[in-house]
């Protein structure tokens, strides 16, 4: 090998650097298309009335390798489940969320976007009375729903400024033990090696990124960046929105959370008029 070709091993060109970055993140074959396009939305349109052109999801969605047709269905079930409406100006078509689908994405956003979760100052706990396993079902369903957490049967922890039904016996207080038990029950089943596996993809995908020769341009930017948010988002969102001491020692989920606000810094966010400028 010549000095040449070892400079070029080393420092792939722009292409071959966004190929091999998209690569690290979609080999796995794990992108639910409809997922992916909530995702772009999400990252996105960043205000209630911004609308996303079919040329500009087109080209993010075919740098990411997802074939048209699958987009297509996707475009048809979220418009269909409400998430999305589209308005057509000749040949062309545009989308914007709905207000549900806004209310969501917005809902999610302080969860996705923040580089640690604050700890309410005060928390309270709820005990509810004695019942038949199908009505506790419905009450945790409830309570979940508002934000509590299920710590045990008819056991309930939230931040104290939570909505609390009377029937509850209602504690509130600082937390002063959390035990091991507890830590180690509150992540879902398999949520730890998914966190894993997207912390060691990431950390290669950083390690690409800084041996970029050149800058990426802004649509590659704008892909990276929504495939990041959305392994990120699918995992996150599964977990407990509780501060990290309520998670094992170790947990890879911490780690993770750095590895993605670091490449986000580092990906900035282009405006959605500047993309959707841009020839394609």
């Amino acid at each position: 090998m010549t000095q040449r070709q070892a400079e070029d091993e080393t420092h792939p060109s722009s292409a071959e650097l966004f190929t091999r970055a998209v690569a690290l993140l979609t080999t796995q074959g794990d992108l639910r298309v409809w997922s992916v396009i909530i995702s772009i939305f999400g990252d996105l349109a960043l205000n209630r009335d911004d609308v996303i052109t079919g040329a500009l999801l087109t080209r993010l969605t075919t740098l990411m390798g997802l074939k048209p047709e699958a987009v297509r269905v996707a475009l048809f079930r979220l418009r269909r489940d409400g998430w999305i409406t589209s308005r057509k100006s000749g040949r062309s078509s545009a989308y914007r969320l709905t207000d549900m689908g806004f209310g969501e994405t917005q809902a999610a956003r302080a969860r996705i976007y923040a580089p640690s979760l604050p700890e309410p100052e005060s928390w309270q706990l709820l005990v509810s009375r004695p019942m038949v396993q199908a009505a506790r079902a419905q009450d945790e369903k409830t309570l979940q729903e508002q934000g509590f957490h299920v710590v045990g049967p008819g056991i309930y922890l939230g931040a104290s400024d939570l909505p609390a039904g009377d029937d509850f016996l209602a504690i509130d207080g600082q937390i002063t033990r959390l035990p091991d038990w507890l830590r180690v029950s509150m992540p879902p089943e398999g949520l730890e090696q998914g966190f894993a596996d997207l912390c060691a993809r990431l950390r290669d995908l950083t390690s690409l990124l800084d041996g970029a020769p050149a800058a990426l341009d802004a649509t590659e930017r704008a892909t990276l960046r929504v495939l990041i948010v959305h392994h990120w988002r699918r995992l996150l969102l599964r977990q407990p929105d509780l501060p990290d001491r309520f998670f094992p020692d170790g947990w890879p989920g911490v780690a993770c959370r750095a590895r993605v606000m670091g490449l986000l810094e580092q990906l900035d966010r282009p405006s959605l008029a500047s993309l959707q400028d841009s020839p394609g």
